[in-house]
């Protein structure tokens, strides 16, 4: 059967590009296709009213709201509205603390946000609508298949669409990646880490600091972070390989540790509990033999919340920098092939740099070796007498921070 068949088959027409997921990143790459001036179809499984719980991503780089300026000038100052800033970084050691930074008042938005990614996509999806993008919701995709001229997508509401292009931002359990055979290549961290969303308050708004715990006596020497987002606070507690997580994760051991390394009244405010593993993995390929198809976000890459925040930031350099290949393939259909693998390995040699700088925080984090062990002492008793010694402290969690280019960092 021709592509013109198919197309006439269809309830749309082919398009040049269909975006599958409606989360953050779909949404970005829904934007960055409407400032080339392509039209775009998003195809979401969920429904536009789901409710979207916990906060997940929350923190974006400066540099990665410079990429969304690009796209939709409007939308960074919409999250810089709803960031919560952070005045102070600090580490404590077994209680401890040894480190501790305190930030001059800045431009909001001058080191990047830190919002809940609910909050992000309800700001992305205004926009989308402002822009004309048209979403079909609740259809996801059951298989995507793809010849020399496009893809087809059959759909979960027993339609089909034929596109040119297609974008899977789909998520872990991505539809549009496993219909095409494509893997992820990684590992899982042996513990789970519990995490906790709790609800600002008042008092919040003016103590707002960033805190990262080493071997907290309050939870048995587990690690903890507690970090602000706007409208409220995230706390991770790592635990030991091989235990039963429920116990941090219910009543009344949950409201004793919250209380223990946050505030007095975190047990009153808990909106969201939930746990994960420390996934670093990266998708064999982010294309697929004909080149029709690139995959961005977690559809092709699974990166922890510690190691720098590199899932969601990296996402939107995926979707970003995919629409601009696509566009081009587009203009030049010639080219079209060498162009689209080009950003594809562009942006898995990104991933996979992620990944490495996601296990080396965990490696630093965790202290699993005997030497890493006596690094991480030594370090927590010269933090407090060299500032140095501090800084590398408290960023080991956080991954490294040298600066580079949004291309080469995502």
């Amino acid at each position: 059967m021709s592509p013109s068949t198919k197309s006439a088959e269809n309830p749309f027409p082919t398009l040049p590009l269909v975006v599958v997921g409606g989360g953050a990143v779909g949404l970005v790459a829904a934007l960055a296709a409407r400032r080339q001036g392509l039209p775009v179809v998003v195809i979401e499984a969920e429904p536009e009213d789901r409710v979207r719980p916990g906060s997940r991503a929350t923190y974006l780089f400066k540099e990665t709201l410079d990429l969304l300026e690009v796209v939709a000038p409007t939308v960074p100052a919409s999250l810089v509205e709803l960031s919560g800033p952070w005045n102070v970084i600090s580490s404590t050691w077994a209680g401890k603390e040894v480190y501790r930074r305190e930030f001059p008042p800045s431009v909001p938005g001058a080191f990047g946000v830190s919002v809940s990614q609910k909050d992000q996509e309800q700001v992305y999806l205004k926009c989308c609508h402002d822009e004309g993008v048209l979403f079909r919701w609740g259809a996801g995709v059951e298989k995507a298949t793809t010849d020399s001229e496009g893809v087809d997508l059959s759909l979960t509401d027993g339609t089909s669409i034929r596109a040119s292009y297609v974008i899977g931002a789909d998520g872990a359990r991505s539809a549009v990646r496993s219909s095409l055979g494509i893997t992820l290549d990684g590992t899982r961290s042996s513990s789970y880490f519990v995490i906790v969303d709790v609800a600002d308050n008042e008092s919040d708004l003016v103590n707002r600091e960033r805190t990262f715990h080493y071997r907290h006596p309050a939870v048995g020497g587990r690690n903890v972070l507690v970090v602000p987002f706007g409208g409220g606070w995230r706390l991770d507690l790592e635990c030991f390989p091989g235990e039963d997580v429920t116990q941090w994760q219910n009543e009344p051991e949950l409201s004793r540790w919250i209380a223990a390394v946050g505030d007095p009244s975190f047990p009153e405010r808990v909106q969201w509990v939930s746990t994960y593993r420390f996934n670093r993995s990266v998708a064999t390929s982010y294309t697929d033999p004909n080149a029709r198809v690139l995959l961005a976000g977690e559809a092709c890459h699974l990166f922890p919340p510690f190691g720098g925040g590199r899932g969601l930031n990296s996402g939107i350099a995926d979707a970003i920098f995919s629409v601009e290949a696509i566009a081009a393939a587009l203009a030049h259909p010639e080219d079209a092939t060498r162009i689209i693998r080009d950003v594809a390995n562009e942006r898995r040699q990104a991933g996979l740099k992620n990944r490495d700088a996601a296990s080396n925080a965990l490696a630093r984090m965790e202290a699993a070796t005997p030497w890493r062990k006596v690094q991480q002492r030594v370090a927590a008793v010269l933090a407090p007498r060299s500032d140095r010694i501090g800084r590398w402290f408290d960023r080991g969690p956080m991954g490294p921070s040298e600066p580079v280019s949004p291309r080469s960092r995502f």
